[in-house]
């Protein structure tokens, strides 16, 4: 099992970033992540990327539909040269409130949508790396490379960059087994994963010919340490409490018998405001996070051997964090789960940063 580390940097100067990426690549991560909040998923790469020698290095997640397909494949290669072949490009519709209010973008028929963008993005690589790529017409999107390139062609590391698809819902997961390289998901235990998520990438990879093997599955899990449990527990609250509420996470809610528990945080949000999320129930923090000292911590990620092939271990970041307590929080994953040699911890890290399967 590879094991990542996302970087929180919704707040905060944006050199923190790539210090901090820095720090986990010294450590011997397999990767690092960041996110789209506010700031660009793929700007902070480039920072990473001339700081760090071989952490993979990834988009988890970057908004598709706000970009246009060939937008996204530039911005893409662009982190791949910069970091010579380290790039995972981690993709989603994004979040439809977002979507909506602030990019004026169409937020329906999100299958079909990000199906016809996997297509287009493997043919813009196409593109850039030779000059030639085939035409594609879709009912969201259409690709119509010019039939002489008067700008030549990209020296890209690789000809494709791994692309991995955020999906929860059952026809993404399929799709995602069709089409994508890997696979991102969060609040994803490891009976969820059994029941719920590997088997719908498995059927969707079948229909394709493919294996389940060939979609890296990855799970991004809120993890909270600290040698004082009571402080790991706090931060893990406000974190937990946070994405719980967000109908996306209603099924593994209901698989662990933990509904009402989130409803009575609902309840207590539309009256307490973030306030709230400082109440999370205890079993949905431990049965969501990983948390707790560093020891239970990594007791706890043993639990995904053999389940996921990549736990990436997500750092709180949310409001009211402050960039102090998160960069703390960060510093924490990093000393409970590094390699004290900085070597890579897993060889199929070369998986990646070699090339697309």
């Amino acid at each position: 099992m590879r094991l990542g580390v996302t970087i929180p940097s919704r707040t905060g100067p944006m050199a923190n970033v790539a210090t901090m990426a820095a720090r986990a690549d010294a450590a011997g991560f397999d990767a690092t992540w960041v996110y789209e909040v506010y700031r660009s998923p793929f700007t902070m790469l480039g920072t990473i990327a001339l700081q760090t020698e071989q952490a993979a290095l990834g988009t988890g997640l970057a908004a598709a539909l706000p970009r246009s397909p060939f937008e996204t494949a530039n911005a893409a290669a662009d982190i791949d040269e910069m970091s010579g072949g380290r790039m995972i490009l981690g993709i989603g519709t994004g979040v439809p409130e977002f979507l909506r209010r602030f990019h004026s973008t169409d937020t329906s028929h999100p299958l079909g949508r990000m199906s016809e963008y996997i297509e287009v993005l493997r043919r813009s690589f196409d593109y850039l790396n030779t000059g030639d790529a085939e035409k594609f017409e879709g009912k969201h999107y259409t690709f119509d490379p010019l039939r002489m390139n008067p700008w030549g062609v990209r020296e890209l590391p690789r000809p494709q960059i791994p692309i991995y698809l955020a999906a929860m819902g059952p026809k993404l997961l399929e799709l995602c087994g069709r089409k994508a390289d890997g696979w991102l998901g969060y609040f994803a235990t490891p009976e969820f994963m059994t029941e719920s998520v590997t088997p719908k990438i498995a059927a969707g990879a079948e229909k394709a010919g493919r294996d389940r093997s060939d979609v890296e599955v990855t799970v991004f899990n809120i993890c909270c340490v600290h040698p004082d449990r009571d402080v790991a527990m706090a931060r893990a609250r406000r974190q937990v409490g946070f994405y719980v509420v967000h109908p996306v996470s209603d099924p593994v809610v209901a698989l662990h018998g933990l509904t009402a528990q989130v409803d009575e945080l609902r309840s207590r949000m539309r009256t307490e405001g973030l306030a709230a999320f400082e109440h999370t129930a205890d079993e949905l923090v431990e049965t969501l996070s990983i948390t707790g000292t560093p020891e239970e911590v990594r007791q706890k990620a043993d639990r995904f051997r053999g389940v996921v092939d990549h736990l990436a271990l997500h750092t709180p970041y949310v409001p009211p964090f402050t960039p102090e307590e998160s960069e703390d929080a960060f510093d924490q994953i990093v000393a409970a789960f590094g390699n004290p040699t900085g070597a890579a911890r897993s060889t199929a890290a070369a998986a990646v940063t070699v090339g697309a399967r």
